[in-house]
């Protein structure tokens, strides 16, 4: 059975949030609050397929996320400050981890970009991410993760 892009996206974000930072994605249950800040980070890859893997999440997500990744407390300081970056590497491990599973051969070759943010400070920028097509939002440990897959052949 011919797994579609939208599941691929999805199991390696998931595969990647359980073994980088211990946090399960699940489908969400009930529409859970927009956040007021988020981020919204992006890596590009090319090869036998090319596309963009795009993860927004709120502030508040990535500070959980930050902290889990470090094995440091939520209010602990670079818990702040570095959760941009731990953002971006969570992208990049999961386009890290998606690519084989695009891959018509173990011999195809992708060139990935350094992964990208993009800041929004109220929930209009949430709202036009999600409202795109192909977006799916998860419940990740409570928080909501929107992530799309765009391909191109």
């Amino acid at each position: 059975m011919l797994e579609t892009t939208e599941n691929l996206i999805v199991e390696s974000l998931s595969e990647t949030l359980e073994t980088m930072a211990f946090m399960t994605a699940m489908p969400p249950e009930e529409e859970a609050p927009k956040p007021t800040q988020s981020v919204l980070v992006d890596i590009e890859f090319n090869g036998p397929t090319s596309g963009k893997v795009e993860l927004l999440g709120g502030t508040d997500f990535l500070k959980t996320l930050t902290a889990n990744v470090m094995g440091i407390d939520e209010d602990d300081e670079e818990a702040q400050s570095k959760s941009i970056d731990a953002f971006k590497e969570l992208v990049n491990t999961t386009c890290g981890v998606l690519l084989p599973r695009l891959a018509s051969s173990p011999a195809d070759m992708f060139d990935v970009t350094v992964p990208q943010a993009h800041e929004f400070d109220n929930t209009q920028g949430w709202d036009n991410f999600v409202a795109q097509e192909n977006v799916t939002i998860l419940d990740v440990d409570d928080y909501p993760v929107a992530v799309r897959l765009s391909t191109t052949e």
